[in-house]
């Protein structure tokens, strides 16, 4: 077992203390992009976590205020029906679908788009028998 005694150790040592001046001076150098924190905290003889602490609490109090709500208008959908439907109902999932129209059999399997389907029968309903 070492019994050497560390050196500083069983002596009070004071704490520094940093001006505000100091300390920004430090951030803003931090705040660049590419530069290493660690080496100005070396460089400034201050320990990095330190340095890190007060960069972190100097950008959470200059964090802008939480974005306002804007106001939002919704408009009526026109009564007349379009090939583009809402994305919510532009597929109907699973089951079978046929139709007979015309003369023509569609049978449909799985999910089905309803533009799509629009658009056939709006096809099959001007093609002549």
């Amino acid at each position: 077992m070492d019994t050497k005694s560390k050196p500083g150790r069983g002596v009070k040592q004071e704490r520094r203390r940093h001006g505000a001046a100091f300390k920004r001076r430090l951030i803003e150098q931090t705040l660049v992009p590419g530069v290493s924190v660690a080496r100005i905290a070396l460089e400034n003889g201050v320990n990095t976590n330190l340095l890190f602490k007060w960069r972190r609490n100097h950008v959470g109090s200059h964090r802008a205020e939480a974005p306002a709500l804007l106001p939002v208008a919704i408009n009526e959908p026109s009564a007349e029906p379009t090939l583009m439907s809402p994305p919510a109902a532009r597929a109907i999932a699973g089951g079978v679908i046929e139709i007979e129209l015309t003369g023509a059999r569609i049978r449909l399997k799985g999910s089905v788009d309803l533009a799509a389907l629009r658009v056939a029968l709006q096809m099959l309903s001007t093609t002549p028998a």
